[in-house]
């Protein structure tokens, strides 16, 4: 091989080509071969050889003429409209091209079924699969891991944990079969409960007590007293007039002339196992609860978990990047940015792609800086400019053609 063989990138797959060009006198590197002199512009490599894309077709390293329907299957070809490629074996389709692939086999969908690979003929029969095997979903039931067993006759069944229990009389809760007295008892984890008066939270069952009842975690609470903040049970607060509670909800019990009661705030919301009860005075961070100070009440903001503020009267400044927070002095001298989730400072440095570089008003070519008089920057690759006129970016454009 030649020192300038040697030089070749390797991984250059197609020529440098640069339309309207139709030819190029380039080099052109297929597998362990160098190619020099006029490529055409549809040069693709195919092997060691190359091809013209618009002539010729490659499969897996074999070149073959373009034909009508002209497809691939491994190292052959084939017609697409009237053969089908399973795996790397070529089928005949059917006249009403409905052949599909089941692996590495052919078979019709509308008279078989494929099961993992495996092709059974369902001669008018409904069938579903077991594992590698179509089976009749009226006669058997599939236990999991291929096994098959007859269905009883007259009865609806299902199969709970590998065995087929009476749908009619049992339920199958969290793989245990329990029996079912009526259409109200369902499953709460392995058991069940009565759906009329009780719940289930989490695998636990409770007594309804007829309130606005909700489950947080195992345990069940009355959402207008409680609230659940990350599987946490928090009292809500209570509306009140100096130190006395106030106002029952109309038609309450007890309610009318007279009569005082608690009324809890609607107006709260979860911050993490927190209750966010004011949206004026506090702030939530990431599920992290703030109260927030009187005199940035209105510029107060999150970074991540963190609170800062943008009070540009200060000479201490802040400023947020991707969740993560920086304090800067903001002066003549330094004028704080963000570059991804860095800090850097526009006077003195530039970003170029979430990198930061030494030096102001930088030109970026992916994520390093270029000097635009003396080099060329194509697809973030950067090249000097030797000849005048100046070197332009090609086709690809992670080259460039030289004149």
């Amino acid at each position: 091989m030649t020192e300038v063989e040697q030089n070749v990138d390797k991984r250059l797959i197609r020529p440098i080509i640069c339309p309207p060009r139709e030819t190029s006198n380039i080099e052109l590197c297929c597998g362990n071969k160098v190619y020099r002199g006029t490529f055409p512009y549809n040069a693709q490599c195919c092997g060691n050889n190359y091809i013209d894309t618009n002539k010729k077709l490659c499969c897996d390293g074999v070149v073959y003429p373009i034909k009508s329907n002209s497809n691939c299957c491994g190292k052959k070809t084939y017609n697409s409209n009237s053969q089908i490629c399973c795996g790397k074996t070529i089928f005949k389709q059917s006249s009403n091209r409905n052949l599909q692939c089941c692996k590495s086999k052919s078979y019709d969908p509308t008279k078989s079924i494929c099961c993992n690979g495996t092709v059974t003929h369902v001669n008018g029969r409904l069938l579903s699969c077991c594992g590698h095997t179509g089976y009749e979903i009226s006669k058997y039931s599939c236990l999991g891991n291929g096994t098959l067993v007859l269905k009883p006759k007259n009865t609806v069944t299902e199969v709970c944990n590998g065995v087929l229990i009476d749908y009619t009389t049992n339920m199958c809760c969290d793989g245990v079969s329990r029996a079912r007295p009526d259409d109200l008892t369902i499953c709460c984890g392995t058991g069940t409960f009565n759906s009329s008066n009780q719940m289930c939270c989490n695998g636990t069952v409770h007594n309804y007590t007829g309130n606005v009842m909700i489950c947080c975690q195992k345990s069940l609470i009355d959402s207008n007293k409680h609230a659940c903040c990350n599987g946490k049970i928090i009292p809500r607060p209570i509306n009140s007039v100096g130190d006395i509670n106030y106002c029952s909800p109309p038609g309450g019990v007890g309610s009318g002339p007279g009569h005082i009661f608690e009324s809890f705030s609607p107006y709260f919301t979860c911050c993490g196992d927190n209750l966010l009860t004011n949206y004026t005075t506090q702030l939530c961070c990431v599920n992290k609860l703030y109260n927030l100070d009187p005199n940035s009440l209105y510029d107060s903001y999150c970074c991540g978990d963190k609170i800062y503020s943008l009070n540009t009267n200060s000479k201490k400044q802040q400023i947020c990047c991707e969740d993560k927070l920086y304090t800067f002095e903001q002066n003549s001298k330094n004028q704080g940015s963000c570059c991804g989730s860095a800090f850097y400072n526009q006077y003195k440095q530039s970003c170029c792609n979430n990198t930061i570089i030494k030096g102001s008003n930088i030109n970026c070519c992916g994520n390093r800086g270029y000097n635009l008089d003396t080099e060329v920057c194509c697809a973030g690759k950067i090249f000097k400019h030797d000849k005048v006129p100046a070197n332009r970016c090609c086709n690809p454009p992670s080259s460039i053609i030289i004149y």
